[in-house]
């Protein structure tokens, strides 16, 4: 056979097997194109969880505040509320020993002028000292705190503040609720890829949200994580986002 006809077979050859071979490729390409595309798809869902708990710890701070028009009037006022106080706080079970007693606090309210101007001339004197207790019994705690007024209605002037109710069992709920959340996350994940036709693929990536403790059937929400100290029963809330790879069936 001579080269010409040689060379007009491959010709033909070359020819008739030129488109399949196009075809192939472009759909090899194609087929290459959407396999490195799905590996590239994310999914980013949100995980919950929330755990009801009780305060296990309370504080309460109270102060007796005094006013007269001579010091030693307003000082010896305060001595004996100061002991009416420190009484009625060892009825509710709470010794002397355990209460802390701030420094005695001396101010003067001074008069004013026909202009409404102070003047030199004392008008008062106001003596102060704050009294607080801590403890695990909360429920003694709430009790002498809802009981204050009985003081006040006996002449004793308080400036109370309202208890802080406290959990002081945090750090080892913690590591349990973001393990709840994140397979809450993944439970969300799997539905949301399942209705595609899709695959979830492995965890790409996973990032501890808002932590906070707000009181019982409250929706109060904080960016920075709110903690409530003002209710006895609360709620430890737990939010982590996290993102999978999406993959083909």
């Amino acid at each position: 056979m001579s080269n010409a006809r040689i060379n007009l077979f491959w010709l033909i050859i070359f020819t008739l097997t030129l488109p399949i071979a196009v075809v192939f490729s472009t759909h090899l390409a194609r087929k290459s194109f959407e396999r490195v595309k799905m590996e590239d798809q994310t999914v980013l869902v949100k995980g919950y969880a929330e755990l009801p708990i009780t305060s296990d710890r309370a504080e309460w701070s109270t102060q007796i505040v005094e006013r007269h028009g001579g010091l030693a009037q307003a000082y010896t006022a305060l001595e004996r509320n100061r002991l009416t106080l420190l009484r009625y706080l060892e009825s509710h079970g709470f010794d002397q020993k355990v209460v802390t007693l701030g420094p005695v606090r001396i101010s003067e309210l001074r008069k004013r002028d026909a202009k409404g101007n102070y003047t030199n001339e004392i008008e008062f004197f106001v003596v102060r000292q704050s009294f607080s207790i801590a403890s695990d019994n909360v429920q003694a705690i709430a009790k002498a705190a809802r009981g204050a007024g009985d003081l006040i209605s006996g002449g004793i002037n308080l400036d109370s503040d309202a208890p802080r109710y406290l959990y002081t069992k945090l750090d080892e709920k913690k590591l349990e609720m973001l393990g709840q959340a994140t397979a809450n996350a993944n439970e969300r994940a799997l539905l949301l890829v399942g209705s595609s036709g899709e695959k979830l693929g492995p965890l790409r990536s996973a990032s501890q949200g808002v932590f906070q403790i707000t009181p019982a059937f409250s929706n109060e929400v904080s960016g920075g994580g709110y903690n409530d100290t003002s209710s006895l029963d609360k709620v430890i809330k737990a939010v982590v986002t996290v993102e999978y790879a999406i993959r083909e069936q």
